[in-house]
């Protein structure tokens, strides 16, 4: 199915996609979920206006049919930056103004200026999709880097500058913290006008993680660490499926089959790509989803041990403690 967009803003595109393909659609401050039509699929897609320039998405579903969204051309008043992260599935699309087609898997993560916001996204069907977006305007993205432009190389300030002109698309990966930063958006623990808040902290935070890495990862395209190139994507797709199952990670043998990796590969490859072992990288990742959790201050220290997969409070807590230098309880008790 085909559904044609006209993008200024989350309200009108969610009523145009219910409008061509039916479904359900809930309007709250700033907010709209648009749950899809049972003859499309199962899942929903929420849109949050966190402030005037920044939007996130939210897409989750599983569909029965092939899904294209085409956003049509309008002007140079809705140019966007776009920061996607996929972290189920796969989509692809396309940019005017671009050759390739442009393709998103699980544990990686795009940036692109997309000028218009014209183009198109096809989400594919019988797979469960999970995908984060970040929409800024040029105007909001310069204004937020106003004193830091000059910190980043000729190449990254003209294309921040042009952004509503020229398009371009950069893929990279999902690293452990921006992974961590997603999961705290997908399970906001607040409400209402505390949530906007939260959510638009976080989406801001992300930004800064992102164009940081960015600028970084295209500055040296080789690949890291010694990983050979046709290596880099199973390993990240390994990190991905890790870290999406912390609670019952697959053993080892298990996560080198899913990915098409011996075990000594996937090993080797962790150590040179992550800088630690697979094993580290899911720790890390436990300790520092813990170490948000409290500061939400949302849930007990026990929920918190069994929310990241360790079920052994006292375990939990030793680790945290060599992890950060305090225990959990000491760490909440400062933060009160």
């Amino acid at each position: 199915m085909k559904v044609a967009l006209s993008f200024t803003d989350i309200q009108q595109a969610t009523q145009e996609f219910q409008q061509q393909a039916g479904g359900d659609r809930q309007l709250s401050i700033g907010e709209t979920v648009l749950c899809l039509p049972a003859t499309l699929g199962q899942g929903y897609l929420r849109g949050l206006n966190l402030r005037d320039g920044l939007d996130l998405f939210i897409y989750e579903f599983e569909l029965k049919q092939d899904l294209i969204l085409d956003f049509t051309q309008l002007s140079t008043q809705y140019s966007l930056l776009d920061f996607t992260f996929c972290l189920s599935g796969e989509t692809r699309g396309s940019i005017p103004g671009l050759k390739s087609e442009l393709s998103v898997a699980a544990g990686q993560t795009t940036f692109a200026t997309i000028p218009d916001a014209a183009g198109t996204t096809e989400l594919l069907a019988g797979q469960k999709i999970l995908v984060v977006s970040l929409a800024i305007t040029p105007h909001l993205f310069l204004k937020l880097l106003e004193h830091d432009l000059h910190k980043f190389s000729l190449d990254w300030q003209q294309r921040f500058r042009h952004a509503a002109s020229t398009p371009y698309f950069q893929p990279s990966h999902i690293t452990p913290e921006i992974a961590n930063i997603l999961q705290l958006i997908l399970h906001c623990p607040h409400q209402a006008g505390i949530r906007r808040l939260y959510l638009e902290a976080k989406a801001l935070e992300l930004l800064a993680i992102c164009i940081s890495q960015l600028t970084h990862y295209c500055s040296d395209p080789s690949p890291l660490g010694g990983v050979k190139p046709k290596d880099i994507e199973p390993l990240h797709r390994a990190k991905t499926i890790l870290l999406q199952n912390i609670t019952q990670p697959p053993a080892l043998t298990e996560l080198a089959r899913q990915v098409g990796l011996n075990e000594r590969k996937l090993q080797r490859g962790f150590q040179q790509l992550f800088g630690t072992t697979v094993f580290g990288v899911l720790h890390d990742y436990r300790m520092e989803l813990a170490r948000q959790l409290l500061e939400a201050d949302q849930m007990t220290i026990e929920a918190i041990s069994h929310t990241v997969g360790i079920a052994h409070r006292g375990y939990f807590a030793s680790a945290f403690k060599r992890k950060f230098g305090t225990t959990p309880r000491t760490y909440l008790k400062r933060l009160r």
